[in-house]
């Protein structure tokens, strides 16, 4: 891992490409407009793996923004009105395939990719999967160039000392947006859907890599958007990082730490299991020590007190999760399985006392800060290599919009979330092998690793913290916060599964029921 990057503003370079490229005179074109965005678009948009809203009719698309980067390729913003009166924004790198060659590889390798055939034009495509388009954005991003029609590029260190030119790849990730790979070296994240506003991840990243030493996520390499970050509608377009070479996400690694435990008779956890556990929770220790670590001049960073108001708050928000959902668990309770609805029956005899110990944080008087925290945290956000891990993926909960995103909040509920995450491991291992285990009762050993691998990185991670501001001081207090996020996120989950995964449903409920 390199060291992390320290960025150095400079003034970024105006690229005067004519606004008259034959990319934005197609979209000067009203009968071409009203055909994309009546036909086209309402047709493509719903069989995109980054459309996040398929379940909803479309009503209508409108363009918001047009921004040509060559002469037949562009970024074009597409505002989707829904029926039900929801409003969605979307980025779309589009080209005009004019010759044979770039109509062939569309045709042979990415037809799902095309949009139509625009009549004396050639055909509309998603452009990423063009060498040249990528190589152009990988320019722009270098150069740090601002171009006339408002978009905007900022280059880390690690990209302006960089090749001066790169290959690229799109890899096959199933994610809501889209990678880009430069030279083996940056992995440039395109985002799809579009919020105003300063996206987390570029904001915390380019705050971890460039202001402080925390060496354990992605380098800052750069950014694309349309206008300025201060600014309140600023929109982020992109991000890019260096690539850190890995094995995988950090729960394929505890999938293949349980089944090496599964597959043996000893109920005793393996050492290599809690060495992995312990370190998780000192790099999770030291990803909010260094979010805490901003000053005053940084005043969307900078932690603040946790109020009474707030601990009613997050008190209140969790009381009104717990009664939604176990509602909604009741209404669907005779459609689930036999096995199923005795653990749901069992985790609504439980609701009373959940309410009980759930509202008892407000009265409970506490100190501690409220930070930016990761936001999203589980062992899919974790890359892992022979000898550490590597934290990716600061935007936050994706169904949040942008400013709740970036609200401070206490960093145990990233620990809550993690915590969450061990107990899906062991309890997916069964769930995705049902024919590996047949016949075996595991369900206790389970528990045991469970419990035994979370308490180690909660130990851990509690020691790195030390007597870190954002920790309350007594622990009866930490562990009553973190019960709380623990509790909400499972509560979460059982919404999730039930209208999602009814087969995973009994994770969250034994989840629920392991708290009481």
């Amino acid at each position: 891992m390199r060291d992390p990057r320290r960025y150095r503003k400079t003034a970024p370079t105006r690229n005067n490409m004519s606004e008259n490229t034959a990319f934005s005179k197609l979209f000067q074109d009203p009968d071409f407009r009203e055909a994309l965005t009546s036909v086209l678009l309402p047709g493509y948009l719903p069989k995109q793996r980054w459309f996040t809203s398929k379940g909803k009719h479309i009503e209508n698309c409108r363009i918001a923004g047009v921004y040509p980067i060559q002469d037949d390729g562009g970024v074009v913003l597409v505002e989707v009105s829904f029926s039900d009166g929801s409003r969605e924004q979307y980025q779309m790198p589009l080209a005009i395939n004019a010759r044979p060659e770039q109509r062939a590889l569309y045709q042979e390798n990415h037809p799902r990719l095309i949009l139509g055939e625009i009549t004396g034009t050639g055909m509309l495509v998603d452009a990423v999967a063009r060498e040249d388009f990528r190589s152009r954005l990988y320019t722009l991003i270098r150069e740090g160039e601002t171009l006339e029609h408002g978009l905007c590029a900022e280059a880390g260190k690690a990209v302006r000392e960089g090749a001066a030119s790169a290959t690229s790849v799109v890899p096959a990730i199933d994610t809501s947006n889209t990678a880009i790979v430069y030279n083996d070296t940056f992995f440039f994240k395109l985002f799809r859907k579009l919020d105003p506003g300063l996206n987390p991840d570029l904001e915390l990243v380019r705050f971890l890599s460039e202001h402080t030493d925390f060496a354990y996520c992605p380098p800052y390499g750069g950014c694309l958007g349309v206008g300025r970050m201060e600014e309140e509608g600023y929109l982020n377009l992109g991000l890019m990082s260096g690539k850190v070479d890995n094995h995988g996400d950090a729960w394929e690694l505890f999938q293949q730490l349980t089944e090496r435990y599964f597959s043996g008779t000893e109920q005793t956890v393996d050492t290599e299991t809690l060495a992995r556990a312990r370190l998780l929770g000192v790099r999770t220790a030291e990803m909010h020590k260094a979010l805490a670590s901003a000053g005053p001049d940084r005043p969307d960073l900078v932690p603040e007190p946790m109020t009474a108001e707030y601990r009613t708050e997050i008190t209140e928000a969790a009381l009104r999760l717990l009664e939604r959902q176990f509602a909604q668990l009741a209404e669907k309770l005779s459609s689930l399985p036999p096995a199923t609805q005795v653990l749901a029956r069992r985790v609504l005899g439980v609701h009373q006392q959940l309410n009980d110990r759930l509202g008892r944080l407000r009265e409970r008087e506490m100190e501690a800060q409220l930070t930016r925290i990761h936001g999203d945290y589980h062992l899919g956000q974790v890359l892992y290599t022979d000898t550490d891990f590597y934290i990716i993926d600061f935007e936050g909960e994706p169904l949040l919009s942008i400013p709740e995103r970036r609200r401070k909040r206490p960093p145990l509920k990233d620990v809550g979330g993690m915590v969450r995450s061990f107990h899906y491991a062991a309890q997916g291992q069964l769930l995705l092998n049902e024919e590996r285990y047949r016949g075996r009762e595991l369900t206790d050993r389970a528990d045991h690793w469970y419990q035994v691998v979370s308490q180690t990185y909660l130990d851990a991670y509690f020691e790195a913290c030390g007597h870190a501001g954002f920790l309350p001081r007594e622990e009866a207090d930490r562990h009553a916060l973190l019960e709380l996020f623990i509790l909400e996120k499972a509560v979460y989950e059982v919404a999730y599964e039930l209208n999602s995964r009814p087969g995973w449903l009994a994770i969250p409920l034994k989840g629920v029921l392991s708290l009481v």
